[in-house]
């Protein structure tokens, strides 16, 4: 049968046939990228029958194999590839699997394209599952990941040789105030603290520099506090990842409590 083209936006918006140069043509582009075969499989999907991504919804435990495909639900005007829905679902995808599915994934991705970093989570493997695990199952998994290539970054701070600081303390907030937080959380720190436990002490430490202990209360009153118990939690996901969004730190402890020690590292930075 004939079936219509697949279609690109090219520079000026308008519609034009993807063409073998494109990215998405070569099947070789996605494996160099590091897409799982899944989630390229699952994008096909979506092109090729417009009720897929609804089937999908309320079959969410199916694969895309048991999807009663119907040539007459083909599009007949061509349909537009778009690399950033590739990576929605790319990352639906990758939510789904477990530790062991994506250390696999990685792996295989970085053993040709990365393998310094193939090196280093062969090196040790449970303690990258352990990381990989952060976030995963429940009813709202992370989706931090779109290709193999981004999980490197992701798990960096995990690493010291990988580490780097690509976010800096709020400019807004007294550097004597972050330097006293930092302090008070490598004093009062304990890992056998629940996290009940421990984000109760981040309550105690924003209440002695003059911040409230809750959000709702400096919502209410935002003149009466320097700021809340989120600026203080934001102090140190800075001070240990280096960056403004991470895995949640009360599980990070879990997986790596090394990287806490990096809190002592800053206090030079705030002097």
């Amino acid at each position: 049968m004939h079936i219509a083209q697949l279609m690109r936006l090219d520079e000026n918006g308008n519609k034009k046939k993807l063409s073998k140069r494109d990215m998405g043509a070569n099947l070789d582009d996605y494996r160099r990228m590091g897409y799982p075969v899944p989630s390229v499989s699952e994008y096909v999907m979506t092109l090729l029958n417009s009720n897929y991504e609804e089937w999908h919804m309320q079959n969410p435990d199916k694969s895309w194999r048991d999807f009663p495909f119907s040539i007459k639900k083909m599009s007949a005007s061509g349909c537009l590839f778009d690399t950033e829905k590739l990576n929605d679902v790319s990352k639906n995808v990758i939510s789904r699997m477990n530790a062991e599915q994506v250390f696999d994934g990685v792996c295989g991705y970085a053993k040709t394209e990365d393998p310094e970093f193939y090196e280093t989570l062969t090196g040790d493997p449970e303690y990258a599952k352990r990381i990989l695990s952060i976030g995963r199952g429940g009813a709202k998994p992370r989706k931090d990941f779109a290709v193999w290539a981004d999980v490197r970054p992701y798990m960096a701070f995990f690493y010291d040789k990988y580490f780097t600081r690509d976010d800096e303390m709020p400019a807004d907030k007294d550097k004597a105030d972050i330097k006293t937080a930092l302090e008070s959380f490598v004093s009062t720190y304990d890992e056998n603290d629940d996290q009940s436990a421990w984000f109760e002490k981040c309550k105690d430490i924003a209440e002695s520099i003059g911040y409230a202990r809750e959000t709702k209360l400096y919502r209410k009153e935002p003149d009466k506090y320097k700021g809340h118990v989120g600026d203080v939690a934001s102090f140190v996901r800075l001070a240990v990842t280096g960056r403004q969004n991470s895995p949640d730190l009360y599980e990070v402890k879990h997986p790596a409590a090394q990287p806490f020690l990096l809190v002592i590292a800053v206090h030079g930075s705030l002097t």
